[in-house]
């Protein structure tokens, strides 16, 4: 058969044009990288020590260090002395187990370094596998000590598996695994049993969206001694957005789920306890100009020193922030925690912004913590807000208390109201007495108006405006 020499040249070609485009991919993927050098730079703990990026036709190599600063997630003040680590190697243990001794004690918490090693390989077909700009495997490069420990543990498995891809349109996809793992620990012969972690990250051009998934099947750790701590599944959804184009303020959403958590110990029954469907679900939105943020805590049912609980909420949050002031603040604030001249900007920033956010009326919102035993339920509801107040008033308390605005309503039941009223009291004969005493004080406050009782509820709604306190309407006196 013979081969048109049209079709040789045309070969010819792609094979001189495809390393040309390989090179040229790789040379914006390393612009892409050096300039990722600088996002660690909007978290204040996190610090970039070294990056190292060797640019070849078809792949290149990048080494970086990156150091965890947590003393300075604690107070501000210098950073303590990293550990002493050759290029070659992370952290040295010694050291770092001295710093983790000295947090123990209540001092200064420790700086860890961790060195990264990417592998990267360049498009239009990266490893001849798929289309795009790079796909990277990165490896977490661990010191002799830590590596030795951790095979025990994972035995030839990667204890971190970090795999990348890279469009030409400048997004990417982060997977981030770590195995499943059955163990002994040396010193208390425990038996733990981790059942790995998944975790998926999407983002776009500049890092103006995310996307985040985890799954963790669960932990189990039991103890020669009968004691038993079990951890269900934990999934983990949410995605946020650049609120402003630039700024490391962002809002979105983003649901938690934990299927249960339980202690048992044999010796001690009382100390066991179990909760059932654990949620968290936070919001971050933005409204004309203000911001909003709320979070929502939520357990099915939990037990503790045989007691049952069930249908508890927490849901809070805070609304009508000036959204662009609170972008500033945001900006002003990365690394301010441990630079005493950025705490002065940040200062700065606040005496700029502040009266425009306090003017704005800021408002703290409690839309219900409740709870539901088998006497009925018991929730609170309300809010709280300054009104006419200015960036003054807050460091001036007497002048701020008549401009604080509030209300609060509760719900309880009386036979969940006489109980924690006796509570406190272990003799059966105080108890009484104290029992006595409460029924006497709602009885009391239902006879002046401050109380109403609708069957077994007793309900009541309390007011704060202008420096005055009313309950149910009337003016309240003790």
């Amino acid at each position: 058969m013979k081969i048109s020499a049209r079709w040789m040249v045309l070969v010819a070609v792609l094979a001189g044009a495809y390393p040309a485009a390989s090179w040229y991919t790789g040379k914006r993927v390393a612009a892409r990288f050096m300039t990722s050098k600088d996002q660690p730079a909007q978290t204040p703990f996190i610090k970039l020590v070294k990056q190292d990026y060797q640019r070849g036709v078809f792949s290149s190599v990048e080494d970086v260090t990156l150091e965890l600063n947590l003393a300075s997630i604690s107070k501000p003040g210098p950073a303590a002395p990293p550990g002493a680590g050759g290029d070659n190697t992370g952290a040295d243990p010694a050291a770092q187990a001295a710093q983790i001794a000295q947090a123990a004690r209540g001092e200064q918490l420790p700086v860890i370094q961790l060195r990264f090693v990417s592998r990267i390989q360049h498009g239009p077909f990266p490893g001849l596998r798929s289309f795009g700009a790079a796909s990277i495997k990165t490896e977490l490069v661990l010191d002799p000590a830590s590596k030795t420990q951790l095979e025990k543990i994972f035995g030839n498995a990667d204890p971190l598996q970090i795999n990348s891809t890279l469009t030409y349109g400048g997004a990417g996809h982060v997977s981030l695994s770590s195995p499943a793992f059955s163990t002994v620990t040396d010193r208390d012969r425990d038996k733990l049993a981790w059942q790995g972690l998944n975790m998926e990250v999407d983002f776009d051009k500049e890092y103006k969206n995310f996307r985040v998934s985890l799954n963790a099947p669960g932990l189990t750790v039991d103890s020669l001694e009968g004691q038993s701590f079990k951890m269900g599944a934990i999934s983990i959804k949410g995605d946020a957005s650049k609120a402003y184009p630039t700024g490391p303020l962002y809002v979105g959403k983003s649901e938690t789920i934990l299927a249960g958590i339980s202690f048992s110990d044999k010796a001690d029954p009382k100390k066991s306890f179990s909760m059932q469907q654990l949620s968290l679900n936070t919001d971050a939105s933005i409204k004309d100009d203000f911001l909003s943020v709320f979070a929502r805590l939520g357990v099915s049912k939990f037990m503790f020193d045989q007691l049952e609980f069930s249908n508890f909420h927490y849901d809070y949050g805070v609304k009508h922030l000036h959204a662009p002031s609170i972008a500033q603040i945001s900006a002003a604030y990365s690394g301010a925690t441990a630079d005493p001249e950025k705490m002065a900007a940040l200062k700065a920033v606040w005496e700029q912004v502040g009266p425009t956010i306090i003017n704005g009326q800021p408002e703290l919102v409690l839309e219900r913590i409740s709870i539901v035993t088998s006497d009925g339920e018991a929730k609170l509801t309300g809010g709280m807000k300054l009104v006419d107040a200015n960036v003054t008033d807050i460091s001036n308390i007497m002048a701020l208390y008549p401009k604080v605005q509030g209300n609060l309503n509760i719900t309880l039941t009386d036979v969940l109201v006489s109980k924690l009223g006796g509570a406190s009291q272990k003799d059966p004969e105080m108890q009484k007495a104290a029992l006595d005493a409460m029924n006497q004080q709602i009885a009391s406050f239902v006879e002046q108006g401050y109380i109403n009782r609708n069957g077994k509820l007793l309900n009541a709604k309390l007011e704060w405006s202008q420096g005055k306190l009313t309950v149910n309407g009337k003016a309240f006196q003790r």
